[in-house]
């Protein structure tokens, strides 16, 4: 630092030098400025002087020490650094300031910059557990400095603090004041005035009476008024040591408060105290702080103003205590030794609502064992807790001291409260009485011995209701009374057909086949009301027989609406079927798209109209329409499963279940819900009479193909792709152009698949393949290899097996 003082000393006077200024040259280049008088020094030197200063990178307070060691007196200083003051505040409108920027709207907050020196320590882990850690965990607000507020009351002004002087009502003037280091402020024309260590009230008053006694004499009459606010404030330096996460010096500002402090430095380390921080003033110890206060009851008692040189100190932790189970906040709390378990209830916000509140469990550690000890809910208030204790709170058991509860067949069933001398009879009054379904011959108790082990009893309702049989009831008892309604079927009859709700219908008493009808909506337009055929069981079928009847069937007609066929009564289970009028048949459709002129849905106007029936009423074919191949699409109509479809599948091509799942496109065709059909379209429309020439089905779906002269390659080949068509080119032609077949390629399966949906594989005779042709528009499917489940054999078990065929041989030629 040393060293840095004097190159500083050294660039500012040859800075100075430089100048040429005479008045200059007699303040800084005489090394003794013991006897040197501010007073002579005109507005323009200072000027100079400060100009100077600034292209030579000083700060203020550089400049001042840079004159106080070459002697300047403190009374001079005092004169030099108001000068300076009045000098920038006055230039401040056209450039900055060197001294400050001023602050001519306090409304926007205090203004400070706080910087940090640190004491290098270790990084902590955070431990969540710890109560009160969470308003430290995060950069969190809640501890930051509030500066939009006024000067609290007994804030002392001090240096550095910025004082604003606005004077108006007959005059108008504004100043901006600094209080230097000693403690003065200076307005020009009145002179320095000493304010270190007043209040802002104290100060008004002073700063008013000069101003009176001066250059404002309105104010003695109130035609001037003066107000006093403080604009920037000073800066203050504390220290933080202990346990604090972030402990050093730091430069704050003098509205800093305790709480702002902690925030800036991290708050306490896991090891550090939250109930026994120190601040400590000229070396005594001026408050201990508890934020437990805080944290628990928002009280910010401890919350205090810093001043400068403040030491705060956080200690280790006395006594913490561990807390689980069933309370609302788990974890670890800090206790003081006066507290006793029911502070510590308080602190982590008392028992859960589902808590066992008769006794906590408390693990201690004595100085050579651990110890258990039950804390009785009467103690709460008295039990003094220790480090390092940790208490478990259990939860209350599901059980009930006075409990009964009756269900089934009564009014208002659930649980009851137990009262001395209730009886069964005094537990049906409590809910209601029973039901008009009651079965009353018997009513189950369900009952527990002492150990628990369940038992049950019956006994007569009907004896218990006309107070004949007394029975007390016991604690969890349980009394059902049964239904008639359980005894019996759940009486239904079965509807089928052309109904608008076919399925399952209560039987009721005196039900009729009219009113059957009525509750299932009717019939629907099919249906035949002239045969409604009804299906009624047998209970004493003869058995003996080997062709025995299992129902009884008639029919009733009720198309004359006849009174009597209407009134036919019903029984349990009977099965009513409404079958559909003789010669009654709904409109069929197909859909035929792609390349005819007039795509679109057509009605099938006769049983076994063909395809080319339907393409003639189309209009015919496009110019560009494939005219020798159609797909046609069918709703499946197969029973097989989709499991089943996939092993007849796996059968016809010879792959394993593996090959096949992977096989998306194959899979795709076993599971869709349509059929292709395979037709020979040129055939079917040059002999109508032919087989090619299908009859068309409700639903199917003809696809005329535009014409195409590509040829699509997919499957294990190396490069999958579509190619133009060459004539008289079969399936190991294109296979080529896709790269050839993979390593993994089933050759013998390989496919090609026509635009009429039929399919031609290669063939095998003796060596021979013949591949099969291929026309525009197909597609050439190369399958997967079958995987082998057998491990291969490792070079050591080959070796093995080479050896014991050489070692068979040799016994064979003996």
């Amino acid at each position: 630092m040393k060293l840095i003082g004097i190159a500083v000393f050294v660039l500012f006077t040859i800075c100075f030098c430089s100048t040429g200024l005479h008045a200059q040259a007699n303040l800084f280049n005489t090394n003794d400025l013991s006897n040197t008088n501010i007073d002579k020094y005109s507005d323009d030197d200072i000027s100079s002087m400060l100009n100077k200063a600034k292209e030579s990178g000083l700060s203020e307070s550089q400049l001042l020490k840079l004159v106080a060691d070459k002697g300047l007196p403190p009374s001079e200083i005092t004169k030099l650094r108001n000068r300076l003051q009045f000098i920038s505040k006055e230039n401040s409108s056209s450039g900055s300031n060197f001294l400050e920027n001023t602050a001519e709207d306090s409304s926007s907050g205090h203004e400070y910059n706080t910087s940090v020196s640190e004491i290098p320590t270790q990084a902590f882990k955070t431990d969540p557990t710890i109560f009160g850690s969470e308003l430290f965990a995060s950069s969190s607000s809640v501890f930051e400095p509030n500066l939009r507020i006024p000067a609290p009351a007994g804030y002392m002004l001090g240096p550095d603090d910025e004082i604003v002087v606005s004077v108006y009502g007959y005059s108008e003037k504004k100043y901006n004041l600094r209080v230097n280091e000693q403690g003065e402020i200076y307005i020009p024309n009145v002179g320095p005035i000493m304010v270190s260590g007043l209040s802002i009230e104290e100060a008004r008053d002073k700063i008013k009476a000069r101003l009176a006694s001066t250059i404002y004499k309105a104010i003695n009459n109130g035609r001037t008024e003066v107000q006093v606010t403080l604009g920037k404030i000073k800066s203050i330096r504390i220290t933080v040591i202990g346990q604090a996460r972030k402990p050093g010096t730091f430069t704050v500002s003098s509205l800093t408060t305790l709480f702002n402090a902690l925030y800036l430095c991290g708050g306490p380390t896991p090891m550090g105290s939250y109930r026994d921080i120190e601040i400590i003033r000229g070396n005594n110890i001026k408050r201990t702080a508890d934020l437990y206060a805080f944290l628990v009851d928002g009280n910010q008692k401890d919350n205090i103003l810093l001043q400068e040189g403040d030491v705060i100190r956080i200690p280790y932790y006395k006594n913490r205590v561990t807390i689980s189970g069933n309370v609302k906040r788990e974890g670890k709390f800090e206790l003081v030794d006066s507290e006793t378990f029911s502070d510590l209830l308080k602190y982590c916000g008392g028992f859960t609502d589902n808590a066992y509140r008769g006794a906590v469990t408390v693990t201690r550690i004595t100085d050579t064992e651990k110890k258990i000890i039950d804390i009785q809910s009467s103690d709460y208030n008295n039990f003094k807790p220790r480090g390092s204790d940790e208490y478990i709170v259990r939860k209350l058991q599901d059980e009930y001291a006075n409990r009964v509860v009756i269900s089934g067949a009564v009014n208002r069933p659930g649980p009851y409260q137990l009262t001395s001398g209730i009886t069964v009879k005094n537990l049906i009054d409590k809910a209601g009485g029973l039901t008009k379904d009651a079965y009353t011959k018997r009513v189950t108790i369900f009952r527990y011995h002492a150990n628990k082990t369940p038992v049950s009893g019956s006994i007569n309702l009907d004896s218990v209701l006309q107070s004949n049989q007394i029975v007390y009831l016991q604690k969890d008892d349980s009394l059902y009374v049964h239904s008639i309604f359980e005894f019996n079927d759940k009486n239904y009859i079965t509807v089928e057909g052309n109904v608008r709700k076919p399925g399952n219908v209560q039987w009721r008493e005196n039900f009729t086949l009219h009113d059957l009808l009525l509750s299932v909506g009717g019939l629907t337009e099919s249906g035949d009301s002239s045969n409604i055929e009804i299906s009624r069981r047998i209970k004493d079928a003869n058995v003996d027989k080997a062709n025995h009847n299992e129902s009884t069937i008639f029919n009733v007609d009720l198309s004359n609406n006849n009174q009597s066929q209407n009134d036919v009564l019903l029984q349990p289970f009977d099965m009513v079927i409404i079958k559909t009028l003789p010669g009654y048949t709904p409109q069929r459709s197909v859909l035929i798209q792609g390349e005819v002129k007039s795509p679109g849905r057509y009605g099938l106007e006769k049983s076994g109209e063909r395809i080319s029936e339907i393409i003639q009423r189309t209009g015919g074919f496009k110019a560009s329409a494939d005219s020798n191949s159609i797909t046609i699409r069918r709703r499946s109509k197969s029973n097989l499963t989709n499991q089943e479809k996939g092993g007849l599948f796996q059968r016809i091509l010879d792959i394993s279940p593996d090959s096949l799942a992977q096989n998306s496109r194959l899979s795709q065709e076993i599971n869709k819900t349509y059929d292709l059909i395979s037709v020979d379209l040129g055939t079917a429309l040059s002999h109508p009479e032919s087989s090619e020439n299908l009859a068309l089905e409700d639903g199917d779906i003809l696809t005329i193909n535009r014409s195409s002269n590509l040829v699509k390659i997919s499957g294990e080949v190396y490069f999958p792709t579509i190619v133009a068509y060459k004539v008289n080119k079969n399936l190991k032609y294109y296979v080529q152009q896709a790269g050839n077949f993979t390593g993994y390629a089933r050759k013998t399966g390989a496919l090609v698949i026509y635009p009429d949906g039929k399919a031609a594989s290669v063939k095998h005779f003796l060596w021979f393949k013949s591949y099969p042709s291929v026309t525009p528009r197909s597609e050439i499917y190369v399958p997967q290899k079958e995987k082998s489940n057998r491990p291969k054999l490792s070079i050591a078990e080959l070796a093995l097996l080479v050896s014991s065929l050489g070692i068979m041989a040799n016994v064979l030629k003996l």
